[in-house]
């Protein structure tokens, strides 16, 4: 997202509250205020400075790495990461209103207001303006368009895991050849957010790594069903959630295996399912500022910004404000991505028609958003359309969203882990985002736009991308090598036979020079000994040289002080390098 902007969306709103917007007594608004106390909308935040400080209390270390990525040196925070004023919420707080979300992004709060209450605020002299904000709602007919019912069966010998009934929606994107070459998205944090997760109970997702999760419907710690809450779970409440989940990450070799099951994952909760009103939105937009703060690599998002219950017809978007700036979820999502955080957001299962059917934030110019194909490679049905109204191209790439095998919710909670067959871009965003993890364990130096290339310009239809399925179906293998060679993340020493076995993938889009493959290595800790020829074996993927190479060291016996580096190159000479890591924790 460009500086310019974010900056016309503070300065410029362009749906202010009008005075005849101001007679809606049943309509929710965000209240913006005119600044952060002492802190100006123009401040330009310099190290060493309080407000830096200030910044630090809420943006994490790893927030920060991967902002450098994509901010200029110096200026990792601006005025939209310091807190609300205190002050003024209180003043809010004090008209007895109700406050149903808070953004620092935009600095404000959200609340449904009368004409009363909006002349009364207005009064406070602590406001810069009024905006009427828009809804976001999981789509509906996913259950009832089950177009095609798929049983495959892995081929335990050619794959890594048996994938059971998942198989065809992960060979439909070329992920099963990244997870025999090691690649489960370890390192890479990944947020979802839906309508709840029954992960616990589920047994392809209760050992996923699932570091933090959290209700802003309820405010409180647990994404799961569960009774007394102000806004009181319905029996589906978390089984939209749960599904999506599951086929980004779900793990359970000979029944379900989702692109990204080595993840660290956050789970925000943020839509409640029995009503469609506009405070969902807010929940979208708090649950984006959290997990930036926290550092996340992606965000995945399978609700649709469009319409409203009827008594909140005000709130409801116009396609001509689906232009990728004026959604209140488009600026949170492009926000994200202007800190380095790549989004994805489901483009919605309403059908193709003349006047687009796309939702926010799948408008967003920054956002990756993701239409649905069947496994005939032709578009689902219901897959919605672009462009957005400025006429930028949606969706951006597609994946398998027809028959895909996903975790069910077990709501009579006997202990039984349930699947089913679901259709939606709901499935097809999450697996999306999975692969996209893989795509940066290979490469974590890629923003979010050199991984939207990847993504793009390495689909079936890169070179003629149309608004029903953009460039095209994802080729997650063929997109991890876009930006150059990759090697497993994670290679294998054996102690055998006298000396140490290495073996490793290592894959390439143009031809590897075979000679090169070279093991650097030392055993006693101090200086590097000898380089070794690795030699490729007969596992191989393509002509292009990638597939497994080994080598043998004899003479080593004891792996505590031995370390190693591995390096290639293409035929153009260019360099691709391996050096050890451990598993990355943070």
């Amino acid at each position: 997202m460009r500086n310019l902007i974010i900056i016309f969306f503070l300065l410029f709103p362009s749906i202010v509250l009008s005075q005849s917007a101001d007679k809606n007594s049943n309509a929710k608004y965000w209240i913006i205020f005119k600044d952060k106390g002492s802190y100006k909308p123009n401040i330009v935040i310099s190290p060493g400075s309080d407000a830096e400080k200030e910044c630090s209390k809420i943006i994490t270390d790893r927030a920060v790495k991967r902002r450098k990525k994509v901010l200029p040196t110096g200026r990792v925070f601006d005025y939209m990461d310091l807190p609300i004023f205190e002050g003024y919420i209180k003043k809010i707080e004090n008209e007895k209103i109700e406050i149903i979300a808070k953004s620092r992004w935009l600095n404000g709060v959200s609340a449904q207001l009368s004409g009363e209450q909006i002349q009364k605020l207005k009064k406070l002299g602590i406001i810069s303006y009024f905006r009427i904000v828009d809804k976001m709602i999981p789509s509906k007919t996913e259950n009832e368009l089950l177009e095609e019912y798929i049983e495959s069966k892995s081929d335990s010998v050619k794959y890594k895991f048996d994938y059971g009934n998942s198989l065809k929606q992960m060979e439909m994107v070329n992920v099963p050849l990244l997870h025999k070459m090691g690649f489960s998205g370890n390192g890479i944090m990944i947020t979802s957010l839906d309508d709840g997760f029954d992960w616990k109970n589920h047994e392809a997702l209760k050992n996923l790594n699932i570091s933090i999760e959290y209700d802003f419907v309820n405010k409180d710690g647990n994404t799961a069903p569960e009774e007394n809450q102000k806004f009181k779970d319905i029996p589906s409440q978390g089984g939209h959630g749960t599904a999506t989940l599951s086929s980004m990450s779900g793990f359970m070799p000979g029944k379900l295996i989702g692109p990204a099951f080595g993840s660290e994952i956050l789970l925000a909760k943020s839509e409640y399912v029995p009503t469609e009103t506009p405070m969902e939105e807010d929940f979208w937009l708090e649950a984006c500022e959290w997990a930036e703060a926290l550092g996340t690599d992606i965000i995945t998002s399978s609700l649709i910004y469009r319409n409203y219950d009827k008594e909140f017809s005000t709130n409801t978007y116009k396609y001509e404000m689906l232009d990728g700036d004026i959604p209140i979820a488009s600026f949170a999502g492009d926000r994200c991505t202007y800190l380095g955080v790549a989004v994805f957001q489901a483009m919605g299962n309403y059908n193709q028609t003349s006047e687009p059917s796309l939702g926010s934030s799948a408008d967003g110019d920054s956002i990756i958003s993701v239409g649905a194909v069947m496994y005939n490679g032709l578009p689902a049905t219901f897959t919605s359309n672009g462009p957005n109204s400025k006429g930028q191209i949606k969706p951006d790439i597609s994946a398998p969203g027809v028959g895909v095998f996903v975790a069910r919710i077990n709501t009579n909670y006997d202990g039984k882990s349930l699947y089913e067959y679901s259709n939606g871009t709901s499935f097809s965003t999450p697996i999306a985002a999975g692969i996209a993890a893989l795509i940066l364990e290979a490469h974590p130096e890629l923003t979010p736009m050199q991984l939207r290339d990847a993504l793009r310009l390495t689909g079936s239809q890169s070179t003629r991308p149309d608004n029903i399925l953009g460039w095209g179906i994802v080729n997650g293998y063929q997109a991890a090598l876009f930006h150059g060679m990759i090697f497993s993340p994670y290679p294998e020493l054996t102690l055998e036979n006298g000396g140490l076995k290495v073996s490793t993938y290592i894959a390439s889009n143009v031809p590897i020079d075979l000679s090169s493959v070279i093991l650097q290595y030392n055993d006693d800790g101090t200086s590097w000994l000898k380089d070794v020829k690795m030699e490729l074996t007969d596992e191989v993927f393509d002509n292009n040289g990638s597939g497994r190479y080994e080598c043998f060291i004899e003479g080593v016996n004891d792996l505590k002080f031995f370390s190693y580096y591995i390096s290639a190159k293409d035929v153009n000479g260019k360099l691709g390098e391996y050096i050890e890591k451990k598993k990355i924790k943070y």
